[in-house]
């Protein structure tokens, strides 16, 4: 091709001579004169190809290796006699993330060719330096390497876009002459941004363009320039004059179009002027580069649809009245308007408002003239908020409450889920029993559901560790010494709870068992006493631990310091370490101190740890479950009389764990006294709100889901790397869950097109062929991953060697195979 590009075709063809090549250089017969003049025009040389040879691991002979990138930039560099430039540039490293795998021989080629704007990189940053060059490619570094030379060849053509349909381009040169040549399916389109072919819907009428033809049939074609020299008006066609050739629109104004209408729809597909009905929505245009008043083409943007169909809520914008909906028979994206006689119910035809519309619903719509008439939501979103407020009533059966979200503000009512959870600063076991008016409340609503109630202005006090100076049975009056020395004083009632080694007693037992100088902790809320119980463990994070002294230092969720001497070495336990001592505590831990009966030693020191786990194998017999850490360190964990719950709260069990799910852990020391089970979302991203930081999510069974992210998240790409919620975009592939901190984390998967070579059932494994040197080829299958093609559910024994596919990875698996 270079030879040809550089006119030399008639020396190919008028070669006679035999040509004796090297034993490294085998050529095949009917490339053997082009080699030659190559050789005899200095593109390649012998001993440049024999390095080459000798560094080649392939077994293939040199003339049917596949030529790479960096190899044609050299090639195409001298074709064009531009090696002085290349030499001059052979120290300066180029701008691409691969730089280093570029040859030390071709970079100054590479350089040169970039600085001519001949080749350039990948969308990912990379130059892909030993990758295969595909004939695409080849075209697009000779068509571009071509305005370097003094004279086209013969099959070049340059000029300004005309018209492009599904058959035809037609381009007009500088001096206003057109012509139209046929278009195949074969023929690629490149851009002028990187080395990618392009959807040929991507040039536009009057862009300036380079085509290479055969007998009249383009097969290539690139854009030079991407300017737009367009006078362009939309609108809704109101009515169309065949006979005068005028169009009118919807600003009622009427437009002349020449006698050569070109008329496409959105995908350049040919129509007729007759075909165009009254509602569509159409653009004309008129080209600014040719003088002429009257518009030369007509793109149909939209006719009027008449449908009922099923699909997904994309957007919603309830004051502008537009809705774009994810279309379940097209899977493309449908802008609608509101019809004012708009009629939306649910399932079982009850009517509702647009309100109670949502992103991600699953609906069944129905159009007319392009306006939105019915929609029957089938299947609401998973919708999440967060809600201010102060609570005013809860009713009586505990199913629904009243709060004011501002002053002056009416009342506004919430339903309550079933297992409604209820946060009190200091009260680890809060319950819906515990709110009261006048409380200050975060209310978490999904679905229209209460499903957690965070008191914001109240705390529970807990006293810990205090010691008793005296009670008077007569008044009921308590008082007590803190750990700072200082004295509180407080009036019993008879329905104070006291409890002592875990047992409850009545409350006249209270002066027997409680006497001075015991200890005791007490809860506290609004200066009344609800709860006391002899102290036999505290409960803090751990800020001092003086090996040295035998001093422990505790600080409880109240703020109290207490201070321990360790006159005797206690027993100690970690979760996932048995064998503990004194050394493998650190400062910071949220720790348990066992007391002995008298209160005077501290006999155990016990670690509270929760932490989110992948889950790798969970065997029912044993009832124990393997799990794997961030670090990738695997744990075997009894979960023998263990609570499970589910994500929604519900009771679950061992067989609810799935292999490469994630299960949160509280354990107790080595004992796990709780395992909750975490279901992370995983599907397409179908739409994104970066000023509310929400995002719609169509998992793999269709389901879509809206998830608010609030303030409290994290944005990672596939490896850990942190990003920003701004960078999220439709047709990503995601994971959601929360971490054992209750933050929200968005993983975002790698996608990689690739060529597919085998599926390995033993393994489970499949094997991609090789693109590039540094791909990996062979990855693991997430146990529930999606393969498809459009639509259509596929298996993996149904991908056969050269399927060209896209692969999202995750944590080095794939979770999706797209066809």
């Amino acid at each position: 091709m270079a030879t040809r590009m550089m006119g030399l075709q008639s020396e190919v063809d008028s070669t006679t001579a035999v040509t004796i090549f090297p034993d490294f250089m085998l050529v095949d017969d009917y490339a053997r004169n082009y080699v030659a003049v190559a050789l005899q025009k200095g593109l390649i040389s012998n001993e440049e190809e024999k390095a080459r040879g000798a560094n080649d691991k392939s077994k293939e002979k040199w003339g049917q290796r596949k030529a790479t990138r960096e190899w044609v930039a050299e090639i195409v560099i001298r074709a064009i006699g531009k090696s002085a430039l290349a030499q001059s540039m052979t120290s300066t490293s180029t701008k691409f993330n691969d730089n280093s795998s570029i040859s030390s021989s071709t970079l100054g080629y590479v350089n040169a060719a970039v600085a001519l704007k001949i080749v350039d990189g990948f969308e990912d940053g990379t130059f892909q330096p030993k990758g295969a060059v595909t004939r695409a490619q080849m075209a697009a570094f000779l068509s571009r390497s071509q305005k370097e030379l003094t004279a086209l060849p013969s099959r070049v053509v340059k000029g300004y876009l005309t018209s492009l349909t599904s058959g035809t381009i037609g381009i007009m040169d500088k001096d206003g002459n057109t012509s139209t040549y046929k278009v195949s399916p074969s023929t690629v389109f490149y851009g002028n941004k990187n080395d990618s072919a392009i959807d040929s819907k991507t040039l536009q009428e009057t862009y300036e363009v380079s085509l290479v033809q055969v007998s009249g049939t383009a097969y290539y074609v690139e854009i030079l320039s991407d300017v737009l020299q367009m006078d362009i008006h939309e609108g809704k066609l109101l009515k169309l004059n065949i006979n005068s050739l005028k169009a009118t629109l919807d600003d009622y104004e009427s437009y002349d179009l020449a006698p050569d209408v070109a008329i496409t729809d959105v995908d350049g597909h040919g129509l007729s002027l007759a075909s165009i009905v009254n509602g569509s929505t159409i653009e004309l245009r008129k080209s600014k580069i040719v003088k002429t008043d009257k518009y030369t083409s007509i793109i149909v943007k939209q006719v009027p649809v008449n449908k009922t169909s099923t699909g997904a809520i994309q957007t919603l914008n309830k004051e502008a009245m537009q809705i774009s909906v994810l279309g379940g028979d097209s899977g493309q994206t449908e802008n609608y308007g509101f019809s004012s006689n708009l009629v939306a119910t649910l399932a079982d035809n009850t009517l509702v408002d647009i309100n109670s519309l949502h992103v991600g619903d699953s609906i069944e719509y129905t159009v007319k003239n392009s306006e939105l008439v019915k929609i029957v939501i089938k299947k609401q979103a998973d919708v999440g908020v967060s809600v201010e407020g102060t609570l005013k009533d809860l009713s009586d059966d505990k199913t629904y409450l009243t709060i004011t979200k501002s002053a002056g503000a009416p009342l506004a009512a919430y339903l309550l889920g079933d297992n409604v959870q209820v946060r009190i600063n200091g009260l680890a076991t809060a319950s819906i029993y515990d709110i009261a008016p006048g409380d200050q409340v975060k209310l978490d609503v999904l679905n229209n559901k209460v499903t957690l109630i965070t008191v914001t202005n109240r705390s529970i006090e807990n006293l810990y560790f205090a010691k008793i100076d005296s009670y008077n049975l007569t008044s009921k009056l308590l008082t007590v010494i803190d750990s700072t020395g200082k004295p509180h004083a407080y009036k019993l009632t008879d329905t104070v709870s006291i409890s002592y080694a875990g047992t409850k007693l009545p409350f006249t037992s209270f002066n027997s068992t409680f006497t001075a100088g015991k200890y005791v902790d007490l809860l506290v809320s609004k200066d009344n006493v609800t709860q006391i119980q002899m102290s036999s463990q505290l409960d803090g994070a751990l800020t001092q631990l003086n090996l040295q002294t035998n001093d422990v230092t505790l600080k409880t969720d109240s703020g109290q310091s207490l201070s321990f001497k360790l006159n005797y070495a206690p027993q100690v336990e970690l979760a996932n370490k048995p064998n503990s001592t004194l050394t493998d505590l650190k400062v910071g831990d949220n720790v348990s101190l066992l007391l002995s009966y008298d209160q005077t030693i501290v006999q155990k020191i016990v670690t509270s740890k929760t932490a989110l786990y992948k889950t790798a194998l969970a065997n029912v017999n044993s009832k124990q479950v393997t799990v794997t850490d961030e670090a990738n360190t695997s744990y075997v964990v009894s979960l023998d009389g263990v609570p499970i719950v589910k994500a929604d709260q519900s009771v679950g069990a061992l067989t609810d764990l799935a292999v490469d799910d994630y299960v949160k852990l509280t354990f107790k020391g080595l004992t796990v006294v709780k395992a909750e089970i975490v279901s992370p979302i995983r599907g397409k991203v179908t739409a994104v709100n970066a000023a509310s930081s929400s995002l719609t999510i169509q998992d793999f069974t269709g389901k879509n889901q809206v998830i608010n992210a609030g303030s409290n998240y994290a944005v990672k790409l596939n490896g850990g790397i942190d990003s920003s919620f701004a960078s999220l975009k439709v047709g990503d592939r995601v994971q959601v869950m929360k971490d054992a901190s209750d933050k929200l984390i968005i993983k975002v998967a790698t996608a990689s097109k690739r060529e597919f070579d085998n599926y390995n059932n033993i393994v489970n494994q499949i094997n991609f062929k090789t693109t590039n040197s540094n791909d990996k080829l062979a990855f693991n299958l997430f146990p529930r991953a999606y393969y498809h093609k459009g639509t259509d559910v596929l298996s993996p024994s149904s991908f056969v060697s050269g399927d060209q596919v896209t692969a999202y990875i995750l944590d080095e698996k794939i979770i999706e195979l797209e066809k």
